[in-house]
């Protein structure tokens, strides 16, 4: 096997990831046999049965854009953050095992079927993560943080007993 580069390059991020939710799943790949005239052609479909671990992780995709407000009067550290989002989801390629895999000569497994399918997967780990909370525990969690933080900068400081509030955008 070779491979070679087409294209490289380095992009500054951001990201804060504050929650993972870690599955594994079985999936099932199901392709009907062909049809001829509305009649079914014998051993022309397909199907095998796959295991996989993966994690779906979400956060704050770009930590820079948290803005910070002082307010003297009252005594507060508002921090603006943008909303917490699914930053990734992905299926561990070296834990995908394959089973019981049915293809005929005719209909022979495709690359295509298997990486659309597993992207497929990926999706739907996704909502049942969200689904399953998610972007409460990534917003919790985000939340704990950025508070912690701002509390340790403002300790020792004479700013060190004002109240920390964190204010999520839509």
């Amino acid at each position: 096997m070779d491979s070679t580069t087409i294209a490289a390059s380095f992009e500054d991020i951001a990201e804060l990831a504050t929650e993972e939710y870690n599955f594994t799943n079985v999936g099932k790949y199901s392709e009907s046999n062909n049809k001829v005239l509305a009649w079914d052609v014998p051993l022309t479909g397909g199907s095998f049965l796959i295991t996989y671990n993966g994690a779906v992780k979400a956060g704050i995709a770009d930590i820079s854009a948290v803005t910070i407000e002082i307010d003297e009067q009252s005594k507060s550290v508002i921090l603006n953050a943008p909303a917490v989002e699914v930053l990734s989801s992905t299926i561990d390629p070296a834990t995908v095992q394959t089973y019981d895999q049915s293809f005929s000569l005719v209909n022979q497994l495709d690359v295509d079927d298997v990486t659309t399918f597993l992207a497929a997967e990926e999706e739907n780990a996704e909502q049942l993560a969200i689904d399953g909370g998610l972007l409460d525990k990534a917003q919790t969690r985000a939340e704990e943080l950025l508070t912690s933080h701002v509390e340790s900068l403002l300790a020792g400081t004479g700013q060190s007993d004002y109240a920390v509030t964190v204010e999520w955008a839509e």
